[in-house]
């Protein structure tokens, strides 16, 4: 497959994610749906983030190491803001703080150790 049909997929997943844990943190009656949109948006992005590091012969470097490890902890927010009952606010500084991180890793690929 084309990489960039890999990255189109990838941040369509990331889109996903965001819908998925943004109707998460607004709580509410409705919230099954978004973790389902959450919990398929990650298997999204694994997906498309494995296949990107075989096309591209990445093998596990560390930058993909942090990112696989930033991913799950992505993947744990919803239980991690709920039982540390963080408020709103810092519940999103760290959620978009976690994804800049992310972003930053997948575009300058730096080398970490």
């Amino acid at each position: 497959m084309d990489p960039i049909i890999y990255k189109i997929i990838h941040l369509i997943g990331i889109s996903a994610l965001a819908l998925g844990m943004g109707g998460m943190l607004a709580g509410g009656p409705n919230r099954k749906p978004f973790a389902i949109l959450q919990g398929i948006a990650l298997l999204v992005m694994l997906i498309t983030g494995f296949g990107m590091v075989a096309k591209f012969h990445y093998g596990f470097q560390s930058f993909v190491i942090v990112k696989i490890v930033l991913w799950l902890v992505i993947g744990m927010m919803p239980v991690i803001i709920r039982k540390l009952k963080l408020p709103l606010g810092a519940s999103l500084a760290l959620s978009l703080t976690l994804v800049g991180l992310l972003a930053w890793l997948g575009v300058m690929k730096p080398v970490l150790w």
